[in-house]
């Protein structure tokens, strides 16, 4: 029986990404829900707000047994292959993969490549090498030189001769197997983060994707440009780390609504510009969807990072801007962050078609004043004709 155990700061820090607080969201969810039909019958839904992210993780869980998943968050299984490879796993740069197969990896390395290249004009100071990093569930099942050490690292001083580290490795592996997918299940690896330099002199700046994500994207059918979205979102935090704009916690960024926002306007701007990803509309509307797969309905909360409407309107604000044709040269990253300030102002303004509603309103009377005197006129002609 795996018991809850006290563990390291860094498995707080990795869980207040944005991935993390979405599937903390959805649990919370399914048992207020779960609270709530044992109560009274379930009654339809009147928010408007609907989160494809949200519905696919609960479609994820549902698989799975109250116990089982009890037990999964209580020992932070989510978290493990994340600190494996940040923590523990030797730097070899040149070997990491993206997908269960590998089948993402030229095309992040690809856009990483032209990323770094795009950005380092506009920065105005010298950046550090951002290294890729992927996170595989695939690596627990080394139990003696991977989830071990990793045990160790997250649980020290809390194992004794009754209950020892492998004892707990063994539990977690006989649990992973019972999940559906058994170790490509992908709540183990549904995140993506950039890291910052921490602490440890060793530890360098990254971008780290898990499994999860792609099988997410790949759910949704949004896999065409989904990895070089999560890739320039990511990149974008990097960003923000040199704009001084962005919250950290142990070299990890965390979620605040604005710099998600921030984040997918930068990557739509570096997607559709022709001296970036140079995508075509169609893969830039794709990109605008799979911002909105994003989005989340939890306005209350302090991990909130934008509606689905919000973000694919952060991105359609960011791809308009590298094809607005008076400003041909890549905008320095200040002047952009000034712009995207301005816009933000009235993002909890927005109509389902990114016009500011306000504006939408005043667009329509006007039109509508406009038909009118136009009748008028016409009426008058007629009269005198």
């Amino acid at each position: 029986m795996i018991t809850a155990r006290r563990l390291e700061p860094v498995v707080y820090d990795i869980e207040q990404t944005e991935f993390a607080q979405q599937l903390q969201h959805a649990i919370k969810m399914r048992d207020d829900l779960s609270a709530t039909n044992k109560q009274q019958p379930p009654q339809a839904s009147t928010t408007p707000c609907s989160s494809p992210s949200s519905r696919w993780l609960k479609s994820i869980i549902a698989d799975v047994s109250e116990e089982d998943l009890t037990t999964f968050f209580d020992n932070h299984l989510h978290v493990l292959p994340f600190v494996y490879k940040l923590h523990v796993a030797p730097r070899q740069y040149d070997q990491e993969y993206f997908g269960l197969d590998g089948e993402y990896t030229q095309e992040i390395t690809s856009v990483h490549n032209q990323a770094q290249e795009f950005w380092s004009d506009s920065m105005g100071v010298q950046q550090d090498e951002i290294y890729l990093l992927s996170a595989h569930g695939s690596d627990l099942a080394d139990r003696h030189d991977k989830l071990v050490p990793t045990l160790e690292l997250l649980f020290r001083n809390t194992y004794d001769s009754d209950y020892t580290v492998y004892d707990h490795a063994a539990d977690i592996q006989e649990l992973i197997t019972r999940l559906p997918g058994g170790y490509n299940f992908p709540l183990l690896t549904f995140n993506a983060f950039a890291t910052d330099e921490m602490d440890d002199e060793e530890d360098d700046s990254s971008i780290i994707i898990g499994d999860g994500y792609f099988q997410f994207q790949q759910a949704l059918g949004m896999d065409s440009e989904g990895p070089e979205y999560a890739h320039a979102h990511e990149f974008s935090h990097h960003l923000q780390f040199l704009l001084g704009v962005s919250d950290t916690q142990s070299g990890i960024a965390q979620v605040a609504k604005k710099s998600e926002l921030l984040a997918d306007a930068f990557s739509a701007y570096f997607l559709a510009h022709d001296q970036g990803g140079n995508m075509v509309s169609d893969e830039i509307s794709n990109v605008h969807s799979v911002a909105f797969s994003l989005g989340d309905c939890v306005k209350s909360s302090a991990g909130h990072h934008g509606t689905p409407i919000q973000r694919r309107c952060a991105t359609v604000w960011g791809a308009e801007l590298a094809d607005d044709r008076e400003d041909m040269d890549k905008i320095d990253l200040f002047e952009f962050q000034n712009r995207f300030d301005t816009w933000y102002e009235t993002v909890d303004d927005l109509s389902d078609s990114c016009q500011h509603l306000h504006s939408a309103a005043a667009s329509r009377s006007y039109r509508i004043l406009s038909f009118q005197v136009m009748t008028l006129l016409i009426g008058g002609l007629s009269v005198l004709l």
